[in-house]
């Protein structure tokens, strides 16, 4: 369980007053009034939940940590005779940093967030890990720092601004993901995932500790890489469930989630191992089209019978969830809003079960995409660069037939849009008749509001395409930066899943040696014959049933999301009214179109999946963010 904390340090010889101390404590004690106990070493104060803050060694020096490490006994080897005294996660993670450095933080496997305060030098060093597991804020007052593992914990001490910041929603409503430190508060900074920021009384430097490790890729036989894929993933699986003693899997009829479930049950960590699944309403049907499919049931159905231990509960709630019509629950525990409020809501009953049978942790495939079940969409771009001009002729024949392509398109396809610079992808998008920098089929942003602010220069500039492709010719580099980088506040909300939700989330494809792996295995292993996923195919070829290792459609998240919605239709209406009566949702939020959409509600779910992206995108995310913004300000008033 996390051990989230809060604290303060001064630069100047301000002393921190009891009041002061008092509202760090219930910061770090969270939602849940959690026991904390607290630190001072000079012009520096600490709590932390769960015992005493890891570890204070000496008055000049306060270290916190929210830690979880997967590699200790690497770890202790390395440090040998200097090693720790305490043998706990926290000392281990200390005496790495006070030994070699940014160095030894990059040796450091697993989970978690730390803050070195050292008061000689009035220096505090923030640090995350490389996945951003776990979360850390701060804010740079006049003199000051104060920093926290929940934007909640932080919002909440003495002097921090709580003012929401107008351009940082207009990126969320736009699905702009590329912002680094920037939260949705001004002034409220996070640290990024491979990042340590060293903040002293001139300033705050940020810096990676960490970037993959590139091998010369293909040097090994095929089958080499997939029997070194297989242990790896077997070696992830194990480590994010060694310390649980009972097991939760969100588990879908995709390769990603269901070989985890499949690869636990193969391990007997435990002879039953609850696998929770997400399907329509009895008796429904909707056309999806040719490469969807709407229901995961035969696929885990086929799953389970493969291996006992699994035991199914396939979940069809036939409501509303309260997350889709009051989320304010989800805004006091995270602080932020959801980017995809169709998925929190369809999959809420689940994350109900699985904090209601307390488990502590829930183990999901949430990378599993970037990583080993990677679809290989740089494959003809590798083998024209590798010059394989016979494997790249049968590839783009094998393709062109799957996608009914005549060669001259799928080479466009594949290469020239692909790998096209911005400029070009630019014009591409407007001899096709699309505004390259048009975001209102999926979002209500006030176009108002876009060209007052200028919002179109800066998405340029931040290569920011609201036509997104998987470009550039290096597909590890560009994997590498969706895994570590990029939707800094996706990985902010999977690390308050305990506050949130009451458990953590957990993801062996997150796994910092396997994805080191993954982004090794030559691009072209990844697609074969024309088939996406084919290295995850193969290498999953021992544990999956044909059910699933054979589907090459995609599955629908969430199937049912239009009967869910069209049962709020009614309160929909109220709700855009409330929201005129705030400013900031007039200024970002555009009303009148999402009043519009209301009138002219689909007749049906098959009319409602053509205006998918409109309902669910448009209207739905921007009556979530609206919700947000009204709580924020009622919080404010």
């Amino acid at each position: 369980m996390a051990a989230a904390f809060a604290g303060i340090v001064t630069f100047d010889d301000e002393l921190l007053d009891a009041r002061s101390e008092q509202a760090i404590m219930a910061a770090a004690a969270g939602p849940g009034r959690q026991r904390v106990a607290s630190f001072r070493a000079a012009n520096g104060f600490i709590a932390q939940r769960t015992g005493a803050p890891n570890a204070s060694t000496a008055r000049s020096l306060l270290f916190a940590a929210d830690v979880r490490l997967d590699n200790r006994d690497e770890l202790r080897a390395a440090l040998g005779d200097a090693g720790p005294a305490r043998t706990d996660d926290a000392g281990l993670l200390l005496a790495m940093i006070a030994r070699f450095g940014d160095a030894g933080i990059a040796r450091c496997l697993g989970a978690f967030a730390f803050a070195q305060w050292q008061a000689d030098e009035r220096r505090l060093l923030l640090g995350r890990d490389c996945l951003g597991h776990r979360s850390l804020f701060y804010h740079r007052g006049d003199g000051f720092v104060a920093f926290a593992t929940t934007l909640g914990g932080l919002l909440a001490l003495p002097r921090v601004p709580r003012q929401l910041d107008d351009i940082a929603l207009a990126n969320f409503l736009a699905i702009n993901l590329n912002a680094s430190e920037e939260t949705l508060y001004r002034g409220v900074v996070r640290v990024p995932s491979r990042c340590v920021v060293d903040i002293d009384r001139r300033g705050a430097a940020r810096r990676h500790y960490w970037s993959p490790r590139r091998d010369d890729a293909g040097k090994r036989r095929d089958g080499d890489y997939v029997e070194e894929a297989r242990a790896r993933f077997d070696e992830a699986v194990l480590t994010v469930s060694r310390d649980l003693p009972r097991l939760a899997v969100s588990c879908s009829g995709g390769l990603d989630s269901s070989a985890i479930a499949a690869t636990l049950a193969r391990l007997g960590h435990a002879q039953s191992i609850d696998c929770y699944t997400i399907v329509p309403p009895p008796g429904s049907a909707i056309d999806v089209g040719e490469r969807r499919y709407y229901d995961e049931t035969d696929k885990v159905e086929a799953l389970a019978a493969r291996y006992p231990a699994l035991n199914l509960h396939l979940m069809s709630p036939p409501a509303p969830h309260p997350y889709e019509s009051d989320p304010t629950r989800i805004f006091a525990r995270s602080h932020m809003p959801y980017p995809g409020p169709t998925v929190l809501g369809g999959h809420g009953a689940l994350y109900d079960a699985v904090a209601a049978a307390a488990y502590p942790a829930l183990i999901a495939g949430d990378a599993g995409n970037l990583c080993l079940t990677w679809e290989g969409r740089f494959s003809i771009r590798a083998l024209l660069r590798e010059g394989r001009w016979r494997e790249l002729a049968h590839e783009l024949s094998a393709i062109g037939a799957r996608k009914n392509r005549n060669l001259a398109r799928t080479v466009f396809a594949e290469v020239v849009l692909g790998g096209a610079p911005l400029w070009l992808r630019r014009v591409v998008h407007r001899m096709r008749g699309r505004d390259p920098d048009a975001v209102e089929r999926y979002s209500a942003l006030n176009p108002v509001f876009i060209a007052d602010n200028d919002l179109a220069r800066q998405w340029r500039e931040q290569a920011f395409e609201a036509w997104p492709l998987p470009v550039g010719w290096d597909a590890a580099q560009f994997r590498a930066r969706g895994l570590f980088d990029i939707n800094q506040m996706g990985r902010d909300l999977k690390a308050a899943s305990v506050d949130v939700f009451g458990y953590e989330r957990r993801d062996p494809y997150a796994d910092r040696r396997l994805i080191e792996f993954a982004l090794n295995v030559p691009e072209r292993l990844y697609r074969r014959d024309g088939v996406d996923r084919a290295f995850a195919r193969a290498v999953f070829a021992d544990r999956l049933p044909p059910e699933i290792l054979n589907e090459q459609r995609r599955g629908i998240s969430v199937a049912a999301w239009f009967q869910r919605l069209d049962a709020r239709r009614h309160d929909l209406g109220a709700e855009l009214e409330r929201l005129e009566a705030s400013a900031t949702a007039r200024r970002l939020i555009d009303l009148k179109r999402l009043k519009g959409m209301v009138e002219d509600w689909p007749a049906d779910a098959d009319e409602a999946r053509v205006k998918r992206n409109a309902y669910i995108g448009a209207l739905q995310r921007a009556m979530h963010v609206g919700h947000f913004i009204r709580w924020v300000e009622g919080a404010n008033a």
